[in-house]
């Protein structure tokens, strides 16, 4: 009972400390294919010095580069040349005009020279896909949640296979109870959102912060383990909400802002 407790006091906090009504942030996720580590790396750069202060320029506050490589993601090579860009904006119109005003800033067109100048054969990245997403409103804004040097961050993207499983697996983490027992159990959340435009859809994605990888291991063992957990999986009204799951660790950049 005493546990219950907890996870139901997280819920409210979540559902009502910021407000029933508390402004959603818009988010943009960006993910970028390079040819090499070392492509990747000037990428980061460039992102670093000049991405991040313009966006800041235009009032996204909030705005996280990060890398990974099979160490960081348990083995998995298959993201070692993206880097991912995340960023946070007060509504929908900031978040879709942001590459246009980019575009018109003339002091980040000059601080990213690197990109701008490089040659069509020699691109410092290969593709690009995007995600729109408006933020849960039981997190409704990107939060700022680990700050050592070793912090890890996980993202995962939950694919369902129809519009109102995707509703009913948000539905779990809002209403059910999902994502309060996640903060009870240290997993910090940076963000969770719905997409409205990208790949996979429909779908859910959510990031979480930790302070290093034995911290994430510690608190998804807490998780996994929980009878909180357990009772939600046996609810049949969350049964077959997220067919396909990508998972992806990541590490931030030098001048990342999450």
């Amino acid at each position: 009972m005493k546990r219950l407790a907890v996870v139901t006091a997280g819920l409210m906090v979540g559902a009502s400390a910021f407000g029933a009504d508390a402004p959603r942030e818009w988010m943009e996720l960006k993910q970028y294919t390079c040819s090499s580590v070392e492509v990747r790396d000037k990428l980061m750069a460039v992102f670093d010095t000049a991405l991040i202060p313009a966006l800041n320029r235009q009032g996204a506050k909030k705005v996280g580069v990060f890398w990974t490589d099979n160490n960081v993601n348990d083995g998995n090579a298959d993201f070692n040349t993206s880097v991912f860009v995340l960023a946070a904006f007060a509504d929908a119109e900031a978040c879709l005009t942001a590459e246009r005003k980019l575009l018109a800033d003339a002091a980040f067109m000059k601080d990213a020279a690197p990109l701008f100048n490089a040659q069509m054969k020699e691109p410092l990245y290969d593709s690009c896909s995007s995600a729109v997403l408006q933020a849960f409103a039981t997190c409704p804004t990107v939060e700022q949640a680990a700050k050592s040097d070793e912090r890890i961050f996980q993202l995962r993207i939950y694919n369902s296979y129809t519009p109102e499983r995707n509703a009913k697996k948000i539905a779990m983490f809002e209403a059910g109870g999902e994502l309060a027992l996640f903060r009870t159990c240290g997993m910090a959340p940076v963000f969770f959102g719905e997409a409205v435009a990208g790949q996979r859809l429909p779908n859910l994605t959510y990031m979480l912060a930790f302070e290093n990888a034995q911290k994430k291991a510690v608190a998804w063992k807490a998780f996994v383990d929980s009878p909180e957990w357990a009772a939600m999986k046996a609810d049949t009204q969350y049964k077959d909400t997220a067919n396909k799951i990508l998972n992806v660790n990541l590490r931030p950049s030098k001048g990342s802002q999450l």
